[in-house]
């Protein structure tokens, strides 16, 4: 995932800026930018005045005094979370998840803890692929809006990590998981653990229906771990929304199929139909992805998924079946629909 639009230009206009005048004032490199909110920078330019920067964070009240009033209180307020809460160190590049990249960093106490980061032009799973994870990098993490971000200028380390080391960095990623949660925020109060985590937990009960079917509850536990890791709370529901149509069925067709295929044919018919393996969607995730996560093949989740379709009709033209961010495109799509109607109707 990565900033909408107005928040990329938002984070530009500040951050470059904010650099552009460090270097003004305590002339770090010879030329940075032509004037203030330069568009193009260089980046080695750029990360030159950052470093001097953030080892004197309290530059940032220098810019403010002087230059405060032009901004507003978000944008004050934005720059204030720099100078406090940010970290800069290097993390391993550990997973790529629908919403952000999760960066693993070793804290002082010697344990570790995992960010959510988002990116900033384009999802961070963009710059290394993914058979290559886990990454060593160096990198500047900063609160905006309420989410975690990188400034841009990340390097990674040519550091070979072989199985033995990978065991180890995943372990380390399933304990800092159950103890902290991925931490999406900054700052984090590691006093209270599991304080930032998506509401969901991983067992959490399925809201559909309250009685009690070891197979049903199965289903549900593994749809929520999925959904907690990849998607969201708004696919969970309407996962579970699908599960409780199915175990309502007479006769039930979950009697029948392991749970694990029955969770990955639901979730992978939601997400087809909501446009999950379109590109162009934030929330986009490929569809071999999601077989893999389920230790499954591709053939199988489609198979299973176009069961469950038949079984219930699903359509993007059923609104119980849909994300909230999903009805917009299929408003457009009716509109046009019923336009091109209307446009044909003109020739009979």
């Amino acid at each position: 995932m990565y900033l909408e639009p107005s928040d990329k230009d938002l984070f530009f206009k500040l951050y470059f800026d904010l650099l552009y005048c460090v270097n003004i004032k305590h002339k770090i490199v010879k030329h940075f930018g032509d004037s203030r909110f330069p568009k193009i920078v260089d980046s080695g330019d750029a990360n030159l005045v950052r470093e001097k920067l953030f080892e004197n964070p309290k530059w940032i009240d220098e810019y403010l005094n002087k230059y405060g009033d032009e901004f507003t209180e978000e944008e004050r307020n934005i720059l204030v979370s720099w100078r406090d809460y940010y970290i800069r160190d290097t993390f391993i590049v550990i997973k790529y998840l629908t919403k952000y990249s999760v960066f693993m960093h070793e804290t002082d106490k010697g344990d570790n803890k995992l960010y959510g980061i988002t990116g900033l032009n384009h999802p961070f799973a963009e710059l290394f692929d993914k058979n290559d994870l886990p990454i060593l990098v160096a990198a500047l993490l900063l609160p905006f809006k309420n989410k975690i971000i990188y400034d841009g200028l990340v390097s990674a380390f040519n550091v070979r990590i072989g199985p033995n080391m990978r065991k180890s960095m995943n372990e380390s990623y399933r304990i800092s998981k159950e103890k902290y949660g991925i931490i999406e925020r900054l700052p984090f109060d590691d006093s209270a653990p599991r304080a930032v985590v998506k509401t969901r937990p991983k067992t959490a009960p399925a809201k559909p229906i309250q009685q009690k079917d070891e197979k049903y509850q199965e289903i549900a536990d593994i749809i929520n771990r999925f959904c907690e890791e990849e998607l969201d709370a708004e696919f969970t529901e309407v996962c579970l929304f699908v599960l409780g149509k199915l175990r309502r069925k007479r006769p039930s067709p979950l009697t029948g199929g392991k749970a694990n295929t029955w969770a990955c044919g639901i979730v992978y018919a939601v997400c087809s139909n909501n446009f999950v393996f379109d590109r162009s969607q934030s929330y986009y995730m490929p569809a071999q992805d999601i077989a893999d996560w389920f230790d499954l093949s591709k053939s199988t989740a489609q198979s299973k998924a176009s069961e469950i379709n038949k079984l219930l009709k699903i359509s993007i033209f059923s609104p119980e079946y849909v994300i909230a961010r999903a009805r917009e495109q299929i408003n457009g799509l009716q509109n046009m629909m019923r336009e091109t109607d209307n446009i044909l109707k003109l020739f009979e």
